[in-house]
């Protein structure tokens, strides 16, 4: 399929479901969540973050979360390594856990945001959100509101694959919100949702041209799984074709000098990556099948 094909099939998947969406904005009430927290709530200082939680958590729980977070987090940021793109200087994430009802998300300030409702079902995604934390980048940002934007399978899918790593370093697990517990496995997982019709319309975009606005409205959960399994699974045959500090280095790039960069990272076009992964997992180059 040409790169313009691809594009016409990106915008019609992310355009079509377009009447039931309503835009989200999940950190338009951090403010109020910080200021909650800090009336109600209490916090632990750790020596790689600061974990502030609400009266539902009990402190004992707290104490166990963050014993169990902190050498993890200190385990992202030796894998990430420290760089003069990062705009969060190498020192504690501070996570915020909140009652409301939200989608878990990092701010680029050193702050993260999980709802006490993944805490609770075991699904929040605490690492991949502090990667986030640790990637955000003084050079990879869009030139304007409406600037070109670093490609979204990239700036989600490699804070999944660190995270699983140091939680395999750690032998601990972190399942995130989507069920790609451990890199062992995503490459299936991201198979047998891209051949379903609503997760098909998502593979364009990983390693494709454009970004999956539908991600950020009321039909997220309708095609993130899809999208952040494939994104992950594409990531990790990127670092196995190229390598984790190469990847990580893409971050220090500007976003309109990033494209030749993804072109020479696996010493091979993008595209031939992208065709190489589809193949084995069993997805033919076109699409799903």
């Amino acid at each position: 399929m040409t790169r313009a094909a691809w594009t016409l099939y990106a915008l019609i998947a992310a355009a079509a479901p377009a009447a039931a969406q309503q835009a989200l904005n999940w950190s338009a009430d951090d403010g109020q969540r910080i200021e909650t927290l800090r009336t109600k709530g209490d916090h632990i200082d750790a020596a790689n973050l600061v974990l502030w939680f609400p009266p539902s958590l009990p402190r004992a729980e707290a104490e166990a979360l963050a014993r169990r977070l902190d050498p993890a987090v200190g385990g992202l940021w030796a894998r990430v390594g420290t760089h003069d793109w990062q705009v969060v200087p190498k020192g504690r994430i501070t996570y915020y856990l909140s009652d409301d009802a939200f989608v878990a998300h990092a701010t680029g300030r050193g702050a993260v945001f999980v709802p006490m409702a993944r805490v609770k079902d075991g699904r929040a995604p605490f690492l991949h959100e502090a990667v986030h934390e640790l990637l955000a980048s003084s050079r990879l940002r869009p030139t304007s509101a409406d600037g070109p934007r670093a490609p979204l399978w990239l700036t989600e899918g490699l804070p999944d694959y660190v995270a699983r790593m140091v939680a395999a370093d750690l032998g601990i697990t972190e399942p995130g919100p989507f069920g790609t517990p451990a890199l062992s496995g995503v490459d299936a997982v991201c198979a047998e949702r891209a051949r379903t019709a609503d997760g098909a319309t998502m593979l364009p975009f990983v390693a494709g041209p454009g970004r999956p606005d539908v991600l950020f409205t009321t039909e997220r959960a309708r095609f993130a799984p899809t999208f952040y399994s494939c994104a992950f699974s594409f990531v990790k045959h990127l670092v196995a074709s190229s390598s984790l500090p190469q990847v990580v280095g893409l971050f220090g790039e500007t976003v309109p000098a990033l494209a030749s960069r993804l072109d020479a990272i696996a010493g091979k076009p993008l595209a031939d990556v992208r065709a190489d992964w589809l193949r084995a997992i069993g997805l033919a180059a076109s699409g799903a099948r």
